[in-house]
């Protein structure tokens, strides 16, 4: 429709783009240094939680108390970015002692300060004033979900169930419809890490 006389397409550059923040995983030997201070250091506990669940930053800071079954020891996402994040992620037999310390915390909240969440802000200089701690300055909070994938990856556990536990929708009809996990099968899953 002739809006403009001038032609833009040259300035483009398709394939040069590079990620701005690009995300990594957490290595092992930085998570081993996360368990020697989680009994000694405040919050290192949220690192490691966000890191053997998948969850997001605002899934666990939005996880009520209630949402966490103490008996089958899972937790339910019912606040997600996406209709996929709304599942139930096994918790890990590691990290059971760490959800259980904060289940006796005063508030609704799993995470939570006085009563009310953390919001991004506070959590992520908790974040980053933990990882310094083991030399992890690079890593941001998302960090953990490319780290709980990459651990279910190298445990060869199957796409399904890395995407039931991480809540990232799942294409086609079979995978989608025809596909059914159980607790059993993603505690399997959850506990290969």
């Amino acid at each position: 429709m002739e809006y403009t006389s001038r032609d833009f397409t040259g300035l483009i550059h398709i394939g040069r783009n590079r990620p701005v923040n690009p995300h990594h995983a957490i290595s092992k030997r930085k998570i081993n240094q996360l368990w020697k201070l989680v009994s000694t250091v405040p919050d290192v506990d949220l690192v490691l939680i966000l890191i053997y669940t998948g969850l997001r930053n605002g899934e666990l800071r939005n996880l009520l108390k209630s949402d966490i079954n103490r008996r089958q020891k899972f937790l339910r996402v019912t606040k997600s970015k996406t209709a996929a994040g709304i599942r139930i992620v096994p918790i890990h037999h590691l990290i059971w002692p760490l959800i259980e310390k904060r289940l006796a915390s005063e508030g609704p909240y799993l995470v939570n300060v006085q009563g009310k969440p953390y919001d991004y802000s506070r959590f992520a200089r908790t974040f980053r004033r933990v990882m310094k701690l083991v030399h992890g300055e690079k890593h941001k909070p998302h960090d953990t979900r490319h780290t709980c994938a990459t651990l279910l990856d190298g445990a060869e556990v199957n796409e399904n169930a890395r995407k039931m536990i991480l809540g990232h929708a799942r294409q086609g009809v079979t995978n989608s419809v025809y596909t059914h996990k159980t607790l059993r099968q993603l505690r399997k899953a959850i506990e290969s890490l």
